[in-house]
């Protein structure tokens, strides 16, 4: 006689309901599986560490369709100057201090954000 066991199957769906609930934006997880972008109606934000010469997450393809906006915030343990390509787009990074970038997809290509000192790219914008 087979027994069903309710309980662990239970747990998983309350568990799965749990996470979308609680979810408040949308994971994107880009074309190399997981880039920490959320998105939230038109607006996709990303929040970038530069640790030395280390970037986290990883530097990746981010998708930004045209018309929509890329918010990024930037956390260095040095001061940097930080810059996206194809928006124009210049900030000053403190060191410990988060700085926001605003980028709004209006030209379809990829765009480089990359710091100066040193020079490392942080991500590649798509837009499309």
């Amino acid at each position: 006689m087979r027994t069903f066991r309710a309980l662990p199957y239970a747990v998983c769906a309350l568990a799965l309901v749990g996470a979308a609930a609680c979810s408040s934006g949308t994971p994107d997880p880009g074309p190399s599986g997981g880039t920490g972008v959320v998105s939230t109606g038109s607006v996709k934000r990303l929040e970038v560490t530069v640790t030395g010469t280390t970037v986290t997450p990883a530097p990746a393809q981010v998708d930004l369709p045209i018309g929509s906006t890329l918010e990024l915030v930037v956390t260095s343990d040095h001061d940097d100057e930080l810059h996206a390509h194809g928006f124009d787009v210049e900030a000053t990074l403190k060191a410990g201090t988060p700085t926001t970038l605003r980028l709004t997809g209006t030209e379809a290509g990829l765009y480089e954000v990359e710091t100066h000192e040193p020079a490392l790219t942080l991500l590649t914008v798509a837009v499309r």
